[in-house]
């Protein structure tokens, strides 16, 4: 009885035994097997290549660790799901998108989608003068995802909601002198009308708090008063003069004059560089205020809220003239007669 009870534990350990080597030669065959996944896919994905990662709200841990497999962002999604779970962050990861590296390590590519996706902006600015073509240019320029093609209707002020853009109940014709000047931050989805979007309400922001209800004296209106504000705002360099150069043009506006405001012709004919001819001056347009008396049709560029200000309200003084005596400065001299003007004329040539 003891022989043969010893024989059946002797048969017992040998077949633990023969288990046990079973499952080692198992195991060893397993990790040969993933070894040699993990080997070939390192071998056709290159390392360090720049790949965008949509994480989707709602996502589990097992849906994003395969997402990162899938793009090679991490070797394996099993062991990376494992390493989430170690450092407790599998509720710490936030949807966006990001621009993560192929074949990252772990912890870099934990620390990115549990910090959220890295906000791209760009900076737009905007002078105060630049007007409507000179804005869509720098547009074009600075904000790499505008293109020519997304220009045409979205310059269209029908297109927008706001009470300021309509005169007398109708829209105006462009969305000149509207666009505020300003230096704006811009996120990288941004639309062309998002964009346009941020300066109307600029626009609105900035002016909310000015009183145009004296104008009715003057038979002048909010929309007239922008005129009048882009032709000081390309006419002033001198701040303290802007307040002399909006007399002078109320004052010509009151008495019937025409205002002879070269940049208005300026902005018609797209000459800000380079001095009007003689031809030039002779160009038929209510843009030519030589020949035309009262205000042109539209703003001639997008002023800042100082020249509105002082298109609001001008100096209490006479003058109806003025010309600039310091080229360097672009300083002027105001006069009441013409006499006193041509005399002023007169000596900056002689300067």
């Amino acid at each position: 009885m003891i022989i043969k009870k010893e024989k059946n534990t002797i048969i017992c350990t040998l077949t633990i035994l023969v288990f046990l080597l079973f499952v080692l030669i198992i195991s060893n065959v397993s990790c040969k097997i993933l070894d040699s996944d993990s080997v070939q896919a390192s071998k056709t994905i290159e390392k360090g290549i720049e790949k965008e990662i949509v994480i989707i709200e709602g996502m589990s841990l097992n849906q994003i660790a395969e997402l990162l497999e899938e793009n090679g962002i991490v070797d394996n999604a099993l062991f990376f799901k494992l390493y989430v779970e170690e450092k407790n962050m599998e509720k710490k990861l936030l949807p966006g998108n990001y621009m993560l590296l192929t074949l990252s390590e772990y912890g870099e590519v934990l620390d990115a989608i549990s910090s959220g996706p890295v906000v791209i902006t760009y900076k737009l600015t905007v002078p105060e003068g630049f007007t409507v073509q000179q804005i869509t240019e720098r547009i074009l320029s600075d904000i790499p995802n505008i293109s020519e093609q997304d220009i045409d209707d979205n310059f269209l002020p029908e297109n927008y909601d706001y009470d300021f853009l309509k005169k007398d109940g109708v829209f105006v014709d462009s969305l000149e002198g509207f666009l505020f000047p300003k230096t704006y931050e811009i996120l990288q989805d941004y639309t062309l009308k998002n964009i346009i979007e941020m300066m109307l309400s600029q626009y609105q922001f900035e002016t909310s708090s000015l009183d145009f209800t004296e104008l009715n004296d003057k038979e002048l209106d909010y929309y007239d008063i922008l005129i009048i504000a882009s032709m000081i705002e390309r006419e002033a360099y001198i701040p303290e003069e802007r307040e002399l150069i909006s007399a002078v043009i109320h004052n010509r506006l009151e008495t019937g004059m025409s205002l002879g405001i070269d940049a208005t012709l300026s902005y018609f004919l797209g000459k800000w560089e380079e001095p009007l001819t003689e031809s030039d001056l002779e160009t038929d347009t209510p843009y030519n205020t030589r020949i035309y008396a009262g205000l042109p049709p539209t703003p001639i560029c997008n002023p800042g809220i100082e020249c509105i200000k002082t298109a609001l309200f001008p100096a209490d003084v006479d003058y109806l003239y003025y010309v600039v005596t310091d080229q360097e400065s672009h300083k002027h001299s105001f006069s009441t007669t013409l006499e006193e003007h041509n005399q002023n004329i007169n000596n900056a040539q002689n300067q």
